[in-house]
């Protein structure tokens, strides 16, 4: 199982309907957008500690009205953020294959970003950037 088909199956433990590297740009929807993978951060003698970067894609709707449609998906998005956190804290990982050891999954800031408006359409779109911290021995 490649890294990218381990991080999938983790996400969907969470988020059911995930798209992989793609956006269907529809309310309620959430995609898995890879960032990078294999990233060297420190090199050992027949090992390294690499990052597999990704982001979380929530696409909602959206509203320029006085009502909570806007902070209803801030706090789903922020949902997401607190259960990357707590499978950190509890040790739970995706699973990377023999020789990588997941050392943490991290958010890389401390709230979803909105990333882009749809007025037209009524859908905005808020992103989770995150990363897998892992140790692999050189096969």
């Amino acid at each position: 199982m490649s890294k990218h088909e381990a991080m999938v199956k983790f996400v969907k433990g969470k988020v059911e309907g995930l798209s992989f590297n793609f956006s269907p740009e529809k309310p309620a929807s959430i995609s898995f957008l890879t960032n990078y993978s294999g990233k060297v951060v420190k090199r050992y003698m027949r090992a390294a500690d690499k990052e597999y970067g990704f982001t979380i894609l929530l696409t909602w709707h959206y509203s320029t009205e006085a009502d909570n449609m806007n902070l209803k998906a801030m706090e789903i998005a922020q949902e997401l953020m607190d259960w990357i956190d707590a499978q950190n804290q509890k040790r739970r990982f995706p699973d990377f294959g023999d020789g990588c050891q997941v050392k943490r999954l991290e958010n890389l800031q401390n709230m979803p970003n909105l990333a882009t408006v749809d007025m037209e359409n009524g859908i905005a779109q808020y992103q989770i950037p995150c990363r897998v911290l892992y140790f692999e021995k050189e096969r």
